[in-house]
């Protein structure tokens, strides 16, 4: 590799560090076809997902409508089909030319080359993979009408194949981070995760009605309140904040992903009917409501005209009622409700 043009070295560090930032896999996947097609001239770039385990194929052509419509799939029901996808579920990782494991002979005279390669305008091709999980391989493929893939193409794609590995690793173990916050989110917080339209996709408990109860409802179902698109479109987003009554709501995006919206409710007093739906009279979310601005159960005593004792146990029974252990737990808890 030590004969690439600094230009090239620079080029295919510069497309290491853009990809990096691409918050999803679906940009990942954007950013990285453009950027190996910018690299390295190709006419057709193919995207396919191995499973190593069953040999299937998930595939995608770029420019779209480049493959005669259906072929792929009738011809590639598994990579052994496909000598390239072939080689790389097989372990190969590095920058391989299709002319050097099978013969340009064979190839011109095989129904993958007569019915798929050649009506695609590939006569030449090269793929890189990287493994992408226990059981899956993705295989990134370019392939061009004239003029074979040469060292210095081989070596630049040996040079991005690492980036591209990292990228696709961080993309996913943030879609797992945001998936796991939208089905289990932190106290006082909620998830809303956007596809690339904008429109919500999913969305963790309370996510929804916080919105519309603060910014109004959506012009359209699926969609987010006029002033939070609007500050979605704006750059660069600084934290949203509404308040409304005792309700404080701060919208932010997650970091590093354009599509995920978190939001934080702060809550400074209790919604009554919440509590008495878990229980509490009137007078406990009263003590609740003091134990929430006062620390020290002597303090709490002193402002109820009650004793020490007559103090804690009221404590315990709302401890109790709530299902945890201590003052400061049970003032959260009838928070969270309120929200």
């Amino acid at each position: 590799m030590s004969w690439l043009a600094d230009s090239d070295v620079g080029a295919a560090r510069g497309f290491a560090r853009g990809i990096a930032e691409a918050p999803t896999v679906m940009d990942v996947r954007l950013q990285g076809l453009v950027g190996l097609a910018e690299l390295v001239h190709a006419d057709v770039l193919t995207w396919d997902r191995v499973t190593l385990s069953t040999g299937a194929v998930c595939h995608e052509a770029v420019p779209a409508g480049v493959e005669p419509p259906g072929v792929f799939a009738a011809i590639v029901k598994t990579v052994a089909a496909r000598p390239l996808l072939g080689a790389h579920a097989a372990g190969r990782r590095h920058a391989l030319r299709l002319s050097e494991i099978d013969e340009p002979r064979r190839v011109t005279h095989s129904e993958l080359y007569g019915e798929l390669l050649h009506p695609s305008g590939v006569e030449y091709a090269v793929a890189i993979a990287v493994r992408t999980g226990r059981d899956e391989v993705l295989v990134v493929g370019l392939g061009r009408t004239e003029c074979e893939f040469s060292e210095r193409d081989r070596d630049v794609l040996n040079l991005v194949r690492p980036g591209l590995s990292v990228a696709l690793r961080t993309a996913q173990a943030r879609a797992r981070l945001v998936r796991a916050l939208v089905a289990n989110p932190p106290p006082g917080t909620a998830v809303v995760l956007l596809s690339g339209c904008g429109e919500i996709e999913l969305s963790s408990v309370n996510a929804e009605r916080w919105l519309t109860e603060h910014f109004g409802a959506a012009e359209h179902p699926g969609r987010l309140p006029g002033p939070v698109a609007e500050w979605l479109a704006l750059p660069p987003r600084p934290p949203l904040v509404s308040v409304r009554d005792d309700r404080r709501l701060t919208v932010r995006l997650l970091p590093g992903d354009p599509h995920a919206l978190l939001l934080e409710e702060e809550v400074r007093t209790f919604r009554a009917e919440a509590l008495r739906r878990l229980g509490l009279t009137a007078r406990e979310t009263e003590v609740l409501g003091i134990v929430a601005a006062i620390e020290g159960e002597q303090e709490i005593a002193d402002e109820l005209f009650l004793s020490f004792h007559a103090v804690h146990a009221r404590l315990e029974h709302i401890e109790a009622k709530l299902d945890v252990s201590t003052p400061a737990a049970a003032v959260a808890r009838a928070l969270r409700e309120s929200a």
